[in-house]
């Protein structure tokens, strides 16, 4: 998803390489979802994506399409992203402690979250998302190995 800010506004600033250290680990984020709310029809999923969610769910991706997933119109095409529900807009995977019920096959976005991807020259390096994650504990971790 192309978005028009810069990368002071959205991350700290630095690219990361694969065997760089960031600070993104949240230790398992220890019954926070604050990162699985409020986020709209911004959690884009690849093919892959709806593979795993349909293996995982054991259901067809149109009975995805019936209450687990949505379609939206991004960067002018028609994708599927996750279903977000109530005024908090909950991520429809969320259970009722707030822990994600289908972390073993989740999204990559998720996956990858808190860092993201700067693409450029047909490549594409990470980013440190500052904004979307409030938890202040994090530890260094290996970009490869997150």
């Amino acid at each position: 998803m192309r978005r028009e800010v810069t990368l002071e506004e959205i991350s700290d600033g630095r690219l990361y390489e694969a065997n760089d250290m960031v600070k993104a680990d949240c230790q398992d984020c220890k019954g926070c979802f604050d990162c699985c709310t409020g986020m709209g029809d911004s959690v884009v999923l690849d093919p892959l994506d709806v593979w795993r969610l349909s293996q995982g769910l054991h259901l067809s991706p149109d009975q995805l399409l019936a209450g687990k997933i949505e379609l939206g119109v991004t960067d002018g095409n028609i994708l599927p992203h996750l279903k977000m529900t109530g005024a908090d807009e909950r991520c429809i995977f969320l259970d009722g402690n707030g822990r994600c019920s289908i972390h073993s096959f989740r999204p990559g976005f998720c996956r990858l979250f808190p860092l993201g991807r700067y693409y450029e020259d047909g490549s594409f390096k990470y980013i440190l998302q500052i904004h979307e994650c409030k938890k202040t504990s994090r530890s260094k971790i290996k970009v490869r190995k997150w």
